[in-house]
């Protein structure tokens, strides 16, 4: 059975490095040609298989099965509640801490000499709060989540932009990073109707719940890919 080592990225309270951890780490899955559609509460589109946990010891012949390891879990803060996160879930920790270097392409370069050893297939951005230079993007396969339909609302404030849009929908979007600011390739995105008179806070946490379910199944879809 393959192996597939990731790593998680982030900067603040790392709900979504939670979240990955927990469905992720040390399970193994097999791959089944059936696209995934959804639920009766999220639309979800660019999921093209389905992914069925597997005990490590089952035998799949005539389908592709792999186990997930999150082999790192670093942050660019020193307090980030993430940090005690993915310790009480096992994980291995490191900070690199930003504020350290001047230039961005001096903290990529440090990036990059901690991840490219661990030989990973994949990296995962999950709140990490870094515009990354071509340093890293060029050198490292990685994959972001952002809380709107992209191309729309990208930047720091696409939950508020898009709550106060007049647009019938909201939702999330995976993509692989590249050079642009949440402008890589799409993976995945989910989809909630937005709510007549619903506040913001209440449409934010729509808006997370979803992320904490399309997210793992966008990383096991990049993984397969």
């Amino acid at each position: 059975m393959q192996v597939k080592r990731i790593a998680i990225l982030f900067s603040g309270r790392g709900s979504n490095l939670e979240t990955l951890i927990k469905a992720l780490h040390n399970q193994c899955f097999c791959v089944q040609d059936e696209v995934f559609c959804g639920t009766s509460e999220f639309v979800i589109g660019g999921i093209n298989h389905k992914f069925l946990r597997v005990d490590s010891t089952s035998t799949y012949e005539q389908r592709e099965c792999f186990r997930v390891e999150v082999v790192l879990a670093l942050s660019n803060k020193k307090d980030a509640y993430g940090l005690v996160r993915a310790k009480n879930l096992g994980i291995k920790t490191q900070v690199l801490e930003s504020v350290a270097f001047k230039e961005r392409v001096e903290f990529d370069k440090n990036l990059v000499e901690i991840l490219k050893p661990l030989e990973l297939d994949l990296c995962v951005l999950a709140g990490f709060m870094r515009i990354l230079t071509p340093l890293f993007t060029h050198s490292l396969k990685a994959v972001n989540i952002h809380p709107s339909l992209l191309p729309l609302f990208k930047g720091a404030h696409g939950i508020v932009e898009s709550y106060h849009s007049a647009m019938k929908l909201g939702g999330v979007s995976v993509h692989f990073v590249n050079d642009e600011l949440d402008g890589g390739e799409l993976i995945a995105q989910g989809v909630v109707v937005k709510r007549n008179g619903e506040s913001l806070e209440s449409y934010e946490a729509r808006v997370h719940k979803l992320e904490h379910y399309l997210y793992p199944l966008a990383v096991l879809e990049a993984l397969k890919g």
